[in-house]
């Protein structure tokens, strides 16, 4: 049995411009890169993308970062004073 490479037409490269028609109302837009996606899609199909769900983002890594480094700071300056 011989092997099949991958062919172009093999690869998914999102939805089909017939899908698209059939569910042309259901769509929204990726905020991150602006495809159009389903509107029940959860992740972007070009970029990645989270679209809903409890993962946190880069922002909010930044922020949680950012209040514990205040804290210690703040709790050093008090210990300091004592």
């Amino acid at each position: 049995m011989a092997k099949r490479g991958i062919e172009d037409d093999d690869i998914d490269e999102g939805p089909s411009a017939e899908d698209m028609e059939r569910f042309g109302g259901a769509t929204r837009h990726c905020p991150e890169c602006k495809t159009e996606l389903y509107d029940d899609a959860e992740v972007c199909w070009k970029c990645g993308h989270m679209l809903s769900g409890v993962a946190p983002g880069p922002k909010t890594w930044k922020l949680i970062t950012a209040m514990v480094v205040v804290m210690v700071i703040v709790g050093g300056m008090l210990w300091w004073i004592r």
